[in-house]
């Protein structure tokens, strides 16, 4: 026993401590600052209608006579771009969209990544661009279009938004290192 206490320096055990405790205060701060965050980024996109203001200014796919009225009706596409990619909601074939259309997104996406959202007008050969916003919570018009949007808190929203930012990714990887260097003290011992 009296070898066992002669080996243990004052210095390294002190050491030891003090990194177990800063290591202890990287994580409570990483919590923290997760938990901050992820409820600031909270906020998610979960559906969007589109109204066309004007019938007579709705793109027709075919002019060609005799053609059936209901397939000359545009085909809206919406797709949504992030900071971390394209989504694309699908296309409504044939649709008219004075009543309004209303595509639903089976994830919602963080207010704070969403970039633009943009309607085409799908065509076989070339789709047509015909407006392209930015999320608002309050309706939003341009050209013959309006769109609406509606959103809900989610804390699993707020958290996936996070660590797809830079800091995220950092506290991330300091959370990790901390626990490493706890485990690795404590079998140190």
């Amino acid at each position: 026993m009296v070898e066992q206490a002669e080996s243990r320096d004052p210095i390294t055990s002190g050491i030891g401590r003090l990194s177990r405790i800063v290591c202890l205060g990287v994580i409570l701060i990483s919590v923290l600052s997760c938990v901050l965050m992820a409820a600031i980024r909270s906020t998610g996109l979960t559906q969007l209608t589109m109204t066309a203001l004007d019938e007579n200014e709705e793109p027709r796919d075919h002019n060609i006579p005799l053609l059936n009225r209901q397939d000359a009706l545009p085909d809206y596409r919406i797709t949504i771009r992030t900071s971390t990619g394209t989504l694309n909601l699908g296309a409504r074939p044939n649709e008219s969209g004075v009543q309004g259309l209303t595509w639903k997104l089976n994830d919602p996406v963080s207010i704070h990544d969403l970039i633009s959202i943009r309607l085409d007008e799908e065509d076989k050969v070339v789709s047509d661009a015909l407006a392209e916003v930015q999320f608002s919570s309050e309706p939003v018009t341009h050209g013959n279009y309006r769109f609406e949007f509606s959103t809900e808190r989610s804390y699993a929203v707020g958290l996936q938004s996070f660590f797809k930012t830079a800091i995220g990714k950092s506290i991330a990887a300091a959370f990790a290192i901390a626990v490493l260097v706890i485990i690795f003290s404590i079998f140190s011992l």
